[in-house]
C-alpha cells in the first residue's frame, strides 16, 4: 500500500507538465494569431490610408490644375507631399505622381482631361519595425462642359438690334426645350408667360446684386415648377457666371481651320479704294459650294477714278502693248532721276481685257492729278493733265501732261518692270456719290455720325444691300440668287468662281475679313467661323474708316441631310445624326430678308428651318426685321425717341425697284413666318426676332417671326468641331466629371 501511494502520488507531475504544455501551445497559438491579426489590421489600415492619399492628390491638385492644363502632359510632387496627420501628428500617407494629361475624344476635337495619383503609406509591426511602403493609385477622367449645351443663352439679357426700346423678355409663344442660362437678369412678358422644360440657370453674382429676375411680369414662380416622374420640381438654379465670350476662343477655331476664304485682300490696297467681298456657302449632302462676290457699302463714290493695267516698258511713242501704258514719248526711266514725256499712253483695254475707253475719258478732265503706282505701292509717279484724254482709235487713249510736274518715287531706286502691274488712279476725282446706286446715303446704311468719329455698333443696320443680289442690268427682270443664280453665278461682280469642297471629315471653314451667307443641306461635321470685324475705308470717302461686323446670313433653309421634311432632328434614342453644324459669329448671325425666307408678308415663301449650333460673340441671333416693307415704317427715322427703327428700302427689295419707283409695301404686315430651329442658341445680347405692338413699329402683327426652338440632344454627343469650351471669370475650363476608378499597383 505503501509502494503504490507514491506511485499514484508520482504521477500527477507529468500530467500537469502535459496540461501545462498543452497550454502553452494554445497560448502560443492564439498570441501568433493575435499578432497576425495586429500586423494584418495595421497592413489594411495602410492601404486605406493609401487610398485617400491619393484621392487627396487628386482633388487637392489634379482637379485644380486640369482646367489650366496648357501643355499636353504634366507631372507634379515626383517625391511626394504629405497629406494628413494621424492621433501623433504624423502624416497618414503621401500623394505622388499625379499625372495630368490630355488628348482628343473619339471622333471629335474636344478634350479629355485624365488624372492619376498615387497614394502611398507604410505599415509597421507591433514592435514599431516599418515594412514596405504600400501603394494605391486612383484616376479621373473630365470633359470640358462647352457651350453647345445650352438651349439658350446670353450673356446680357438685352436687346440687340435698330431701334431697340431697350427691354426685351420671355412671353407667350416662348418653347424652350433643354437648358437655359443667363449671366443678366430674366424679364418675364406682362403679356404671357413661356414655357421652359430643362433647366434654367442664373448666377449667383446677380442675385446677389438684387437681380437675376428682373421682372415677374405676368408671371411667378410656378413657371419654373415642372412634373417630373408624377413629382413637381423646381427646375430653376443658380451658378457661378460663366464667362462670355471665351477669351481666345475664337483664335483657336480659325487656328484650326481646313478652309480659309479670304474676304480681306482687296482692302486698304496702296492708291486703290476699299472693295469688300462678301463670301457664299451652300452646302450639299457631301460637302459644299463656295463662291465670293464683291461689293461696297453705301455711300459710294463716282465716277470711277482708278484702272489697273501693266507697266509697258517695251514700246514707245504711240505704241503700247494690250492693257499697258507708259510715259512718251521717249519711255525711258532715267536713274536717280525718274521719268519725263509730255504724254501718257494707255491702252483702251484695262488688265481684265474689259474696254475701259468711255469710262476713263469720261472720268478724268484737264487739270487732274494722276497717279500710277505698283501693287505694293513701293514705285508711283504722280503727275498732272493739260487736256481731256484724247481716243486714238478705237485701241488706244492719249493724256497729254505738264513735264514739270511729273514726281517719282521709289524705294529700290528702280523704274517700273515690264508688265508689273500698276493702277492708274485718278487723285482729283470727283467725292460726290454715284447717281446709280440705289438709296445711296449714309442714314439708310449707318447709325451714327458720318465725321469717322465712330464705327458701324455691332448691332446696328447692317449692309445687306450689296449689288449682285440683283444682277447688274437685270433690275426690274425679278433676278436674284434664287430665281436666275446662272445669271447671278457669271456676272461681273464674282470674286471667286463657284466651286465644290468634297467633305473629308470635320471641318472648320473660316471667312476671314468678311461676311458670309448660309444655306443647304449639311452632310457632316461642320464649323464656320468669322473675324469679330472687318476695317475698312470708306467708298466715298477714303480718309474715313468704317467696320463691318463678322456676320452670318441665313439667306434660306439650312438643315442636315438626314432630318426629317419639317427640319427636326433625328433623336439619340432614335439612332442620332452624325451630321452637326456650328456657326460662330464675331457680330451677329442674322435670318436674312429674302424671299425664301418669308419676305414681304410670306409672298413668296414662308418660314426657315435651322439645323445649327449657333454663337454670336458680341452679337444677336436676329432677324433682318430693320429692312421691312411696313408702310409708315419705312423712313430712316420716324423722331421716335428710341431713333432709327428701318432702314427705308424694304419696300424696294424682293423684287427689285429701282429708286425712281415707289416701293411695295405690306401694309402693317410683315410676319415672315416661323423660325424652325433644332440646335443651340449662345449670344452676347438678345437679338429681336418679331417687332409688334407695342414697340417702335407699333404694327399688328408686326414684322419677323414666331419662335418654334428645339434643343439638339445629339449636341451632347458629338459637338461641332472646336467649339467653344465654358470657362470661369478666371478664364479656367470648367469640366464635368466622366469617370472614376482605381488602377491595379501590381500590374
Amino acid at each position: 500500500m505503501i509502494s503504490l501511494r507514491y506511485h499514484n502520488l508520482g504521477s500527477a507531475a507529468p500530467l500537469a507538465m502535459l496540461f501545462t504544455l498543452v497550454s502553452m501551445v494554445f497560448t502560443v497559438a492564439y498570441l501568433k494569431n493575435s499578432f497576425n491579426q495586429s500586423v494584418l489590421e495595421e497592413y489594411r489600415y495602410a492601404e486605406h490610408r493609401a487610398l485617400y492619399a491619393a484621392e487627396a492628390g487628386l482633388n487637392e491638385v489634379g482637379v485644380v490644375i486640369l482646367p489650366q492644363l496648357v501643355t499636353e502632359d504634366t507631372l507634379l510632387y515626383p517625391s511626394g507631399k504629405d497629406y494628413g496627420n494621424n492621433e501623433n501628428g504624423k502624416p497618414i500617407g503621401k500623394y505622388k505622381n499625379i499625372y495630368c494629361h490630355t488628348e482628343l475624344e473619339q471622333n471629335s476635337t474636344r478634350k479629355i482631361y485624365y488624372v492619376y495619383s498615387t497614394g502611398e503609406a507604410t505599415p509597421t509591426t507591433s514592435f514599431g519595425d516599418k515594412v514596405d511602403p504600400i501603394e494605391r493609385t486612383v484616376f479621373m477622367t473630365m470633359q470640358a462642359q462647352g457651350f453647345e449645351d445650352f438651349m439658350y443663352f446670353t450673356n446680357e439679357e438685352k436687346p440687340i438690334g435698330p431701334g431697340n426700346t431697350g427691354t426685351v423678355n420671355f412671353g407667350t409663344n416662348d418653347q424652350l426645350e433643354g437648358r437655359v442660362h443667363t449671366n443678366g437678369d430674366m424679364v418675364f412678358s406682362s403679356y404671357g408667360c413661356p414655357e421652359f422644360s430643362g433647366s434654367v440657370t442664373i448666377t449667383n453674382e446677380a442675385v446677389s446684386d438684387g437681380g437675376g429676375i428682373g421682372s415677374w411680369g405676368a408671371c411667378d414662380e410656378d413657371v419654373f415648377e415642372q412634373n417630373i416622374d408624377g413629382e413637381t420640381v423646381n427646375i430653376l438654379d443658380t451658378i457661378a457666371t460663366i464667362t462670355f465670350p471665351p477669351e481666345n476662343s475664337a483664335q483657336l477655331v480659325r487656328a484650326n481651320a481646313d478652309y480659309v476664304f479670304d474676304a480681306g485682300d482687296m482692302l486698304f490696297r496702296s492708291g486703290k479704294k476699299d472693295t469688300l467681298v462678301m463670301t457664299e456657302l451652300n452646302f450639299t449632302e457631301s460637302g459644299f459650294w463656295a463662291s465670293q462676290w464683291w461689293y461696297n457699302i453705301p455711300p459710294i463714290g463716282g465716277p470711277p477714278n482708278e484702272f489697273d493695267y501693266k507697266w509697258d516698258a517695251v514700246n514707245a511713242a504711240l505704241n503700247v502693248s494690250t492693257s499697258g501704258l507708259h510715259f512718251g514719248p521717249d519711255n525711258l526711266f532715267i536713274p536717280g532721276v525718274g521719268y519725263d514725256g509730255t504724254f501718257m499712253i494707255l491702252s483702251a483695254f484695262d488688265i481684265t481685257g474689259s474696254n475701259i475707253q468711255s469710262t476713263v475719258i469720261g472720268s478724268i478732265n484737264s487739270g487732274d492729278v494722276l497717279r500710277v503706282a505698283n501693287l505694293g505701292g513701293s514705285k508711283s509717279v504722280a503727275f498732272a493733265t493739260t487736256n481731256e484724254p484724247l481716243p486714238i482709235g478705237d485701241d488706244r487713249i492719249l493724256i497729254q501732261i505738264d513735264p514739270t510736274s511729273i514726281s517719282f518715287t521709289s524705294s529700290s531706286g528702280e523704274g517700273f518692270a515690264d508688265n508689273e502691274q500698276v493702277t492708274l488712279v485718278n487723285t482729283s476725282a470727283s467725292t460726290g456719290l454715284a447717281e446709280d446706286v440705289e438709296w445711296n446715303n449714309f442714314h439708310y446704311y449707318h447709325d451714327h455720325n458720318d465725321d469717322g468719329s465712330e464705327y458701324c455698333p455691332v448691332g446696328g443696320r447692317h449692309h445687306f444691300d450689296f449689288d449682285y443680289w440683283n444682277a447688274a442690268g437685270l433690275a426690274g427682270q425679278n433676278c436674284d440668287i434664287f430665281s436666275c443664280p446662272d445669271e447671278i453665278y457669271n456676272s461681273d461682280y464674282v470674286y471667286m468662281q463657284k466651286l465644290f469642297y468634297p467633305y473629308s471629315g470635320p471641318t472648320v471653314i473660316y471667312v476671314k475679313g468678311g461676311q458670309v451667307l448660309v444655306r443647304g443641306q449639311v452632310g457632316g461635321q461642320y464649323t464656320v467661323v468669322t473675324d469679330d470685324y472687318t476695317e475698312y475705308r470708306r467708298h466715298d470717302n477714303m480718309s474715313i474708316v468704317d467696320r463691318v461686323w463678322g456676320n452670318i446670313w441665313l439667306i434660306d433653309d439650312i438643315v442636315y441631310a438626314d432630318s426629317y421634311p419639317n427640319g427636326a432632328i433625328v433623336h439619340p434614342d432614335d439612332g442620332g445624326t452624325g451630321n452637326v453644324l456650328g456657326l460662330i459669329a464675331g457680330g451677329n448671325v442674322i435670318i436674312a430678308n429674302t424671299r425664301p425666307n418669308g419676305a414681304r408678308g410670306q409672298l413668296y415663301g414662308s418660314d426657315i428651318k435651322i439645323n445649327a449650333a449657333i454663337m454670336a460673340m458680341y452679337g444677336g441671333f436676329i432677324s433682318h426685321y430693320w429692312q421691312n416693307t411696313l408702310t409708315g415704317y419705312h423712313d430712316w427715322n420716324d423722331n421716335l425717341s428710341y431713333g432709327y427703327i428701318a432702314d427705308g428700302r424694304g419696300g424696294h427689295r424682293n423684287y427689285y425697284r429701282s429708286q425712281d419707283v415707289n416701293g411695295l409695301y405690306t401694309n402693317t404686315n410683315d410676319k415672315r413666318g416661323i423660325v424652325h430651329l433644332w440646335g443651340s442658341i449662345v449670344q452676347q445680347k438678345r437679338g429681336y426676332m418679331l417687332r409688334n405692338y407695342p414697340g417702335p413699329y407699333n404694327a399688328s402683327p408686326g414684322a419677323g417671326y414666331d419662335k418654334n426652338y428645339h434643343y439638339d440632344w445629339n449636341l451632347r454627343l458629338h459637338p461641332p468641331p472646336y467649339y467653344p469650351d465654358q470657362v470661369d471669370v478666371n478664364n479656367n475650363v470648367i469640366l464635368k466629371m466622366a469617370s472614376y476608378g482605381e488602377l491595379d499597383n501590381d500590374s
